[in-house]
């Protein structure tokens, strides 16, 4: 498609959005052409949309929870079929680190995300390395796919922390990824799995989820509820999906002694007055988790694709490309409201 053009959502400063005409990208050796389909806005999007994101450039291509359809490949690609649906990775790792070589190369000490440090998928048409695309069943709406990005972090926070069958979890914060530990928690088999969040309809969809108790709270509010749930004992595991400065020291009231906390939800805000001794005193286990790693998207394809784990009612409003700008004003607005807005490229 030699002087093709192609159109793409620029963020030239927060708040500032532009659809711009490019040329077309052509495939290298090792790479595939994808023209999008749907890009998922989270958080971090957001974030980065409105400024608060740290250490952002700007211009830059946001959008990283997206799908696809592959329009060409590279003379040394053979895994992957012009026509067939895919799902990106967007961890981009430079395959040389000392983590990488650890095969950690969500650590990548060079990393970017595509998105942020690499441009990312509001766009019609995206170029990347075959070892970033993952095929999708044909039978999956690709606009629901753009979950499984999000169930393979939650994947990996919960091997991370080790939540393990009858075990007693606590998932704080209700929002998509709360609620995919929620159900991820339930198919491991830990009970029981409660839910806090102050929002009613977020703690009945935990409750589809398969929750077995909703805590409605907020979680310095819901120490006491956890507690009595738990048999006064704790929990074993806190996953922490919401956020926020202030959750670390109620998140450890709620455990039992040798309990271990899931720093999942990504905060830069410094906890004050916190100390050190409860960590000491109860043995508890504080367990970051970053991003995911490759092994952990296809069987978060087939957790998805088996039914295991449904995503059907994540998305709360569509939005094509054009209207990218309209999307995140829209979720700037109405955060409380919104699981995750699809904004789709046309593919």
């Amino acid at each position: 498609m030699a002087g093709a053009r192609t159109r793409t959502a620029v963020l030239e400063a927060p708040r500032k959005l532009r659809i711009v005409e490019r040329d077309r990208p052509a495939a290298g050796p090792d790479e595939v052409i994808i023209r999008t389909a749907a890009t998922a806005v989270c958080h971090t999007d957001l974030s980065i949309y409105t400024g608060e994101h740290p250490g952002v450039k700007y211009p830059v291509v946001m959008g990283h929870e997206a799908t696809g359809v592959v329009e060409a490949t590279g003379e040394n690609v053979t895994r992957l079929k012009r026509g067939q649906h895919v799902l990106i990775n967007p961890i981009i790792a430079c395959g040389h680190c000392d983590m990488c070589e650890r095969g950690k190369g969500n650590l990548c000490r060079n990393a970017g995300l595509f998105g942020r440090e690499i441009e990312g998928s509001l766009s019609e048409v995206v170029r990347l390395d075959q070892r970033y695309v993952h095929a999708l069943p044909p039978q999956l709406s690709l606009a629901h796919a753009t979950i499984i990005e999000t169930l393979a972090t939650v994947r990996h926070a919960q091997h991370r922390v080790s939540v393990a069958p009858a075990e007693s979890v606590v998932v704080l914060g209700m929002g998509t990824a709360g609620l995919l530990h929620v159900r991820l928690a339930v198919l491991t088999g830990a009970s029981p799995v409660i839910a806090v969040s102050r929002s009613r309809w977020k703690l009945e969809r935990a409750e589809r989820m398969g929750a077995h108790f909703l805590v409605e709270a907020a979680v310095d509010k819901a120490v006491e509820e956890v507690r009595r749930l738990t048999g006064g004992l704790g929990a074993d595991v806190v996953i922490d999906a919401a956020g926020g400065a202030e959750t670390l020291r109620s998140a450890i009231e709620m455990l039992r002694p040798g309990g271990r906390f899931s720093a999942f939800a990504v905060s830069h805000a410094h906890v004050k007055r916190f100390s050190t001794f409860p960590l000491y005193f109860g043995e508890i286990s504080i367990v970051g988790s970053r991003a995911l790693t490759p092994q952990d998207m296809n069987p978060s394809i087939e957790l998805v694709a088996s039914g295991a784990v449904d995503v059907s009612g994540f998305i709360t409003e569509k939005y094509p490309l054009s209207r990218a700008r309209e999307a995140f004003r829209e979720y700037e607005s109405n955060p409380s409201r919104i699981l995750r807005i699809v904004i789709e490229s046309g593919a």
